[in-house]
């Protein structure tokens, strides 16, 4: 169970993960003062961040994960067969609807 996430997604998710064991969920659902300092501290961070009111994250709508660069992309793909958007070359630790 991947707890912040929009309850209609979270089952969709929780298959992916389950899925891929060698991959761990770090980040689900953020408040506006998290994803301002994330947005704040950009720099800082090896992947993209948008402003708060941007990000699916405030919304429980997306996810970010970490593990093993091939099974990021390999869960992407999949993601992206179902219908979801995966970040990419540019940012593949996320996951949204």
């Amino acid at each position: 169970m991947i707890r912040g996430l929009q309850p209609w997604l979270e089952p969709y998710a929780s298959y992916l993960v389950r899925f891929f064991p060698t991959l761990r969920v770090t980040s689900v659902f953020r408040s506006y003062s998290q994803q301002l300092e994330l947005y704040r501290n950009r720099a800082n961070n090896p992947f993209p961040v948008l402003p708060p009111g941007r990000s699916r994250h405030q919304y429980g709508r997306a996810w970010d994960m970490s593990g093993p660069r091939r099974d990021l992309e390999h869960a992407g793909r999949v993601w992206e067969s179902w219908g979801g958007r995966w970040g990419g070359v540019v940012d593949p630790i996320h996951f949204e609807a």
